[in-house]
């Protein structure tokens, strides 16, 4: 998930005022992109747990494993036009990566970004090479419903991590929106609305970066592979004079990508976390868009900009996410 960005003030029961959008957009300073948050580099594709509408695709996804050499050599070119606030090390789960060590060093190496966040589900911190600590300044564990993430293994981490001068942020995830369809949507109207309301491709700036190409969205990764349709909706990474300005122009890209047809963005009804077998995993994709979404949370998001993610709810929930349960009257997760 990407970084929360202060909310507007919002009143219970009021409906909210179109403004204008404010750090939402990629911009070009003295010749650099510089995205709204940070980047996320897939480590892994796979996963050890199996979350209902995952939208990394992971549990049925095969082995996968990012190339040390290569990534820095992606990230190295990407650094000559692009600058984030940070980068995070995700997947699947990155904790099964079989050299991960290597592949955080290529990324601080590549000089991309100041600050270096690990993202896990925190299963198998105890196996996590100790090296990891020394090469991260943050660790984001999300805890899942039902995934049994022992107290006492949060606790040695959260440890290790003070004594490593690391931060260490626990999530809580009761909630998932629905998020992919193995249907195409063939309603271009439905399509524009998706994609415009999309927190993930138009507010958070979720971009990532897999297989030598930087993508707006994890979605646009996997959703043409999990619905065997055709398509790619990346940008390879080909640094060179006009390269800031292509990549400019495609992070800020105002028509849906291919991968709109398939995917709900983040206007998908909202339901308990839950665990499946990697068997059952694809028939939950087979409900058409018009079924998955919620329709009063799609009108909310093509007029205003919120940008609290409601399906996460922090250990230690930040001021951005005490502001909005305060305004709201409600809990982020409900």
């Amino acid at each position: 998930m990407c970084a929360t960005i202060l909310p507007r003030s919002v009143k219970p029961g009021v409906p909210p005022t179109p403004r204008p959008e404010r750090r939402t957009r990629s911009e070009l300073r003295d010749g650099m992109v510089v995205p709204p948050t940070g980047m996320e580099v897939i480590v892994t594709d796979h996963c050890n747990i199996a979350c209902r509408q995952c939208n990394h695709g992971s549990p049925v996804l095969p082995k996968w494993s990012a190339d040390p050499d290569e990534t820095g050599r992606t990230l190295t070119a990407l650094a000559q036009s692009y600058r984030p606030a940070f980068l995070k090390y995700i997947g699947g789960e990155p904790l099964l990566h079989p050299d991960l060590p290597a592949v955080i060093r290529a990324g601080r190496a590549s000089g991309i970004a100041p600050h270096h966040m690990l993202v896990t589900n925190g299963l198998l911190l105890d196996r996590m090479p100790a090296s990891v600590w020394g090469l991260i300044d943050e660790i984001e564990i999300s805890r899942y419903p039902g995934a049994g993430l022992d107290t006492a293994l949060l606790d040695r981490a959260r440890h290790a991590a003070a004594a490593h001068g690391v931060r260490f942020t626990l999530n809580d995830y009761p909630m998932f929106r629905r998020t992919f369809t193995r249907r195409e949507t063939t309603d271009p109207a439905l399509v524009q609305a998706v994609f415009k309301g999309c927190k993930i491709a138009n507010v958070w700036g979720c971009h990532g970066v897999y297989r030598g190409a930087i993508y707006r969205c994890p979605q646009s990764m996997y959703a043409l592979t999990l619905a065997g349709a055709q398509g790619f909706d990346g940008l390879p990474i080909e640094p060179g004079p006009a390269f800031a300005a292509r990549l400019l122009a495609f992070l800020n890209g105002a028509e849906p990508l291919a991968s709109c047809r398939y995917c709900i963005g983040t206007a998908g009804r909202k339901e308990p976390h839950a665990l499946l077998t990697r068997r059952d995993w694809p028939a939950d994709l087979d409900e058409p868009a018009e079924q998955m979404i919620d329709p009063a949370v799609l009108d909310l998001t093509l007029r205003e900009v919120i940008p609290v993610d409601d399906c996460k709810t922090p250990a230690r929930p930040s001021r951005p996410v005490r502001l909005w349960q305060r305004l709201t009257g409600r809990s982020a997760a409900r």
